[in-house]
């Protein structure tokens, strides 16, 4: 899973979880996107990337473990594609994202974990079994992040790993 997938959305016919974002163009440059309806931006559907790392990365800042900013680029650089992803800091073309990201953290954390399993699907039909396998231990250690941050604080974390028998705290 090194390597950088074609991404899924390029493939007619296929569908990949977006997130509605506002955003403002200059031309074919991207001058603005934002979480929150902004001064001449129009909103658009922003792709989820399908590489491992941005995705994990967006998992954490849903679930509020991360403070790390959200940011866009084209999904192409070169032809008529104008649809945006969301991608790391440093990737080319880059746009810092506005917005606060509790506004959205629900429904990232939704995308993010139907992206991963999208990511699975696609590769059990490719016959890659292994890195289906890595993507839906992805999904998993995902919702199981999710369910450790309803409660607040684990139970091995207040024993110290111990058994409690039963005792939350």
């Amino acid at each position: 899973m090194n390597t950088t997938p074609r991404h899924p959305a390029l493939d007619q016919g296929l569908s990949w979880p977006t997130l509605r974002m506002w955003v403002r163009r200059d031309g074919e440059c991207v001058d603005l996107v934002s979480l929150a309806p902004a001064r001449g931006a129009h909103p658009e559907e922003v792709l989820l990337p399908c590489d491992p790392e941005p995705l994990v990365q967006l998992g954490k800042i849903s679930l509020g473990s991360s403070r790390a900013r959200l940011y866009a680029a084209r999904l192409t650089q070169e032809g008529t594609d104008r649809r945006l992803v969301l991608c790391q800091r440093g990737s080319e073309g880059a746009v810092r994202i506005s917005g606060t990201m509790s506004s959205i953290a629900a429904p990232l954390y939704g995308k993010t974990r139907a992206a991963m399993l999208a990511a699975g699907r696609e590769q059990r039909a490719a016959g890659n079994q292994d890195a289906a396998a890595q993507w839906s231990t992805m999904a998993r250690q995902l919702l199981l992040a999710k369910r450790s941050s309803r409660r607040g604080r684990s139970v091995r974390t207040i024993s110290g790993g111990l058994p409690t028998l039963g005792k939350h705290g």
